[in-house]
């Protein structure tokens, strides 16, 4: 039998590659996403299973993940939002990225980590950013979610301390997927930087998916190599 995988946000640059790359891998993966029609064209080129799914919404989470028993569990859906100030975010924005950073994910975990507990078994990979742990290195708000993800994986680790389940969080850097256009800045993201690609990322996960059952590589910090972060900023005044 096949392992099984779900992948949220697999529309976006880096899903839809992990879909890609889980699939040739030999996993029956489970493809979640908004764009139904990006879902379909997901699901023709690489033979996965799909469902159009807001995962905003606690109970259509609940119900569309009911009996899904699955091995991996790859949470990689999210928003970035514009490059705003913590005081200069607008409501409508803010709840946004609340809703789908902090309370999607919370929904996703609610659905499926119960089937794992039962079967005791099974790898969870949440993809998070260094925006959660350094300041000034993403939007205020975005990094403020992701600092949430940071929390909720390290304490998911200790949730499941007397299990087999394995969770890991890779905090990545830039990422050459489009997701900065959100931003809406005028500065350049990607021409003459050497980022990462979703191809990186997807190979880091089934790395992580590779290594022994009694392996848990609880947190990766994964940036390109040219991209830093450390330091103070210092004005004079």
């Amino acid at each position: 039998m096949k392992p099984t995988a779900i992948v949220t946000g697999a529309t976006g640059g880096i899903g839809r590659v992990i879909v890609a790359q889980l699939t040739q891998a030999g996993y029956a993966t489970l493809a979640l996403g908004t764009n139904e029609s990006a879902l379909a064209d997901l699901a023709a080129r690489t033979g996965c299973r799909t469902r159009t799914l807001d995962i905003c919404d606690a109970q259509a989470v609940m119900a569309a993940l009911a009996g899904e028993k699955t091995d991996v569990v790859i949470h990689s859906a999210g928003v970035l939002g514009p490059q705003l100030a913590l005081h200069e975010t607008p409501d409508d924005v803010a709840h946004r990225l609340v809703a789908i950073n902090i309370l999607g994910t919370v929904n996703i975990l609610r659905a499926v980590v119960p089937a794992m507990k039962a079967a005791d078994a099974g790898t969870i990979v949440m993809l998070g950013s260094i925006c959660g742990t350094v300041p000034g290195t993403g939007p205020a708000l975005y990094s403020a979610t992701k600092a949430a993800m940071h929390a909720m994986s390290a304490n998911l680790r200790v949730d499941m301390r007397d299990s087999h389940i394995r969770v890991t969080e890779i905090l990545l850097g830039r990422v050459q997927t489009g997701i900065h256009d959100q931003l809406g800045a005028d500065e350049e993201f990607y021409d003459g930087y050497e980022c990462l690609t979703p191809a990186n990322v997807a190979a880091t996960i089934l790395h992580v998916l590779s290594s022994p059952a009694f392996v848990d590589l609880t947190t990766i910090e994964m940036l390109p190599t040219r991209q830093v972060v450390g330091g103070a900023l210092f004005s004079k005044g």
